[in-house]
């Protein structure tokens, strides 16, 4: 069931709702996506490129990696697993530092 129930209609200009179409395409919402988040104090980000993705993937890439190294390693008793845990969760933050940074909206002050 829709959680929002009342309907608001406006009127715009031409140009407006072209700078409005601009706006909410560049960060991945329609229009109305778009009017919440600024209506709730949020600024949405422009979506990423597509090197931010590919991005992601290598680092998703190199703690996977990093992980069956730590299995290996493990195994055989040659590393320090807890150190290799603790670089494990550094990339963990990384890569949630940068969905921050290029995903996550700003609030408007």
């Amino acid at each position: 069931m829709r959680s929002r129930k009342i309907k608001k209609q406006i009127w715009l200009s031409d140009e407006e709702d072209y700078i409005m179409k601009c706006k909410s395409e560049s960060v991945g919402m329609n229009s109305s996506d778009y009017i919440r988040h600024l209506i709730m104090g949020y600024k949405p980000k422009e979506k990423p490129s597509e090197n931010f993705y590919e991005d992601i993937k290598s680092i998703r890439q190199i703690g996977n990696n990093i992980n069956q190294i730590a299995r290996i390693a493990n195994a055989k008793g040659i590393i320090d697993i807890p150190h290799l845990n603790k670089e494990i969760e550094k990339l963990d933050g990384l890569i949630i530092d940068i969905k921050n940074k290029y995903l996550k909206p700003e609030k408007i002050d």
